[in-house]
């Protein structure tokens, strides 16, 4: 298992815990980053990187698609 951060900005940090909790990381840590951003870290297994990969994929698509 590794701690892994995504690094977002503020606005996007709602979106990003619903749709992490959806897929079953529960205990999220939400650190500030810099003005405007924050880190979420969270534990995970080598086999769900890609879900995470697919999820941070879906999601920015969304934001550049509401722009």
């Amino acid at each position: 298992m590794k701690k892994v951060g995504i690094v977002v900005d503020n606005y996007k940090i709602e979106k990003y815990k619903e749709k992490l909790q959806e897929a079953g990381f529960t205990e999220l840590e939400i650190i500030p980053f810099t003005a405007g951003t924050s880190t979420i870290k969270f534990d995970l297994l080598d086999v769900l990187v890609n879900l995470v990969k697919n999820i941070c994929i879906e999601l920015e698509l969304g934001f550049k698609q509401s722009n």
